[in-house]
């Protein structure tokens, strides 16, 4: 008999504190509610004995209690991928713009991902195929402008530079130079001259995978200028290279008169169709 009133105080104990969890779950108080928005959860029912007279041997019986429904009047808002893919084309905003802050004139790298790769970056079967990423941290800003697009014209070279000044003494028409230089800092493949030379003839921007020189000077022009680090050496001049071929470099394959999209975020690579927001 001492052995079950052990066990039924133990019970009602227990009991007692598991009602007092749900009511303090269930019933926020005037502090927390005024500094803490309400936060859409589920609490589970909780089932216990209350003691008294009953049918039971030990005068018990069953009460639920159940937390306030408060939460169900949160709602949260989301949009699918099929959603943002149907307002591709549409003079209207995506339904996302409130949610994200989008803004179709300012043509950012993230604004692009929102409409043409809305999937998760772990859907591996529905992403957009023709959208490449230049790996992150790999190509640093030098130009005085930061955002910058256009089709690619592409350059093979390793530590020779002919082919780049042809290309840029020519009439650029907003395109971006793509110099493949193999990744080599040991040289630089452009300097302020052709920097300046580019801004002037109308080319978008430059991309280097290498080096370049003169990189305060580059920061005053209004052009774009991505490349992997600085070398305040010049480059050779006896080895031309090769023009219009495609290039590949940290995990992108572009080839001539792909699109090619540049910001402060970093660098996207699509096809031969311009991402048009």
């Amino acid at each position: 008999m001492c052995q079950t009133r052990k066990m039924v105080s133990v019970s009602w104990r227990g009991c007692r504190a598991m009602s007092r969890f749900a009511r303090a779950v269930s019933f926020p108080t005037a502090a927390n509610t005024a500094q803490k928005p309400k936060v859409s959860s589920c609490v589970p029912r909780v089932v216990c004995a209350s003691f008294g007279s009953s049918s039971d041997g030990f005068g018990s019986s069953s009460r639920i209690i159940s937390p306030r429904n408060d939460h169900r009047s949160c709602h949260r808002s989301f949009v699918s991928s099929a959603s943002v893919a149907n307002s591709v084309g549409t003079s209207s905003k995506p339904p996302h713009a409130r949610l994200h802050g989008f803004d179709k004139a300012r043509q950012g790298l993230s604004d692009l991902c929102d409409v043409f790769h809305p999937e998760p970056v772990d859907d591996s079967t529905t992403g957009n195929r023709q959208m490449q990423f230049v790996e992150p941290g790999y190509l640093r800003d030098f130009g005085g402008v930061k955002r910058f697009s256009g089709p690619a014209v592409t350059i093979r070279c390793f530590e020779n530079n002919p082919l780049v000044r042809e290309a840029l003494n020519e009439p650029g028409t907003g395109r971006v130079l793509v110099i493949d230089g193999g990744g080599s800092r040991r040289c630089a493949l452009l300097g302020d001259n052709l920097a300046a030379m580019a801004m002037t003839n109308g080319w978008a921007g430059v991309v280097v995978n290498g080096c370049i020189r003169d990189a305060q000077d580059i920061a005053k022009l209004k052009i774009g200028v991505k490349a992997i680090s600085t070398h305040p050496l010049k480059s050779s001049k006896r080895d031309a290279g090769q023009r219009n071929v495609p290039v590949q470099f940290a995990g992108v394959t572009i080839t001539p008169g792909d699109w090619v999209y540049a910001d402060m975020d970093g660098v996207v690579v699509g096809g031969r169709t311009k991402f048009e927001l």
